[in-house]
């Protein structure tokens, strides 16, 4: 469950509305790369019902004592399917043009604070995804895309990387990858470098994993990029990091002069 936070901040994004409006007018690979950017790096209004429990809470003397926490419920979205979907609005304006606005409270939401609620939603229920806008702009995303986004970086077409080797090999980050790695007896071989994107002011850290796509097919290759993702977050420092196959174009191209720091 997403930690609530409470925030007097407006929740605004005129460029994820901008690249919405680009892609319903026109949907090419560039279009969709800019919203797939922008979705990452947005804040979302959702509607919600959010009221006071009691908890059990153990102090450091040994005793127990209830407090009140805050529990959230998250309002989904039914289509002319029956499929349930999580709304998510751009700002307030596009929030209270949903009639029941005023009937509910309101959260704030990252982008990976709704990958963590797709991927474990509510006991029974299951949801097919996010609709963004859904009285404007009205963009659909399968709960799937969500996970591929938050593991993956889009590149847009023509977009100058440099890879490099890391000055200083970040200790925590590889001791905490490691056993992971070795769990899993697919991955051959994994690489670390850095890169740096044109279009973004900081490098960040690329991983490059030697496994067998064909024979794991994408959900095996998902499943463990994202297990990586998961241990490697705490050890991150505030760096982002992506994730590649060797197999690839890109990933080929980034084991130049590299040497693996876990090897099979």
């Amino acid at each position: 469950m997403p930690e609530i936070k409470k925030t007097n901040a407006p929740i605004t994004n005129p460029e994820l509305v901008q690249a919405m409006d680009a892609m319903k007018q026109e949907r090419t690979n560039l279009t969709e790369v800019r919203f797939v950017n922008t979705m990452k790096n947005a804040r979302f209004l959702v509607p919600a019902n959010v009221s006071q429990v009691q908890n059990a809470v153990a102090n450091a003397d040994g005793t127990v004592e209830l407090k009140d926490q805050p529990q959230i419920q998250f309002i989904l979205f039914n289509n002319s399917d029956g499929k349930r979907y999580f709304p998510l609005f751009t700002d307030a304006s596009q929030l209270e043009k949903w009639g029941d606005a005023s009937s509910h409270q309101r959260a704030a939401l990252t982008f990976r604070d709704v990958c963590h609620f797709l991927k474990n939603p509510p006991q029974g229920i299951e949801i097919s995804g996010a609709v963004v806008n859904a009285y404007d702009q009205n963009i659909l995303v399968p709960a799937d895309s969500f996970q591929k986004m938050l593991n993956t970086e889009a590149l847009t077409p023509g977009t100058k990387i440099q890879i490099g080797t890391l000055k200083e090999e970040p200790t925590e980050l590889l001791d905490a990858i490691k056993p992971f790695l070795a769990s899993h007896e697919d991955v051959e071989k994994a690489y670390l470098r850095i890169m740096k994107r044109e279009d973004k002011p900081n490098p960040n850290f690329l991983l490059v994993l030697d496994v067998d796509v064909a024979k794991l097919g994408d959900n095996g290759v998902r499943e463990i990029f994202d297990g990586v993702a998961e241990v490697a977050k705490p050890h991150l420092r505030g760096v982002e990091l992506a994730i590649v196959p060797a197999s690839n174009n890109f990933g080929v191209a980034a084991l130049k002069d590299a040497v693996p720091f876990y090897e099979k």
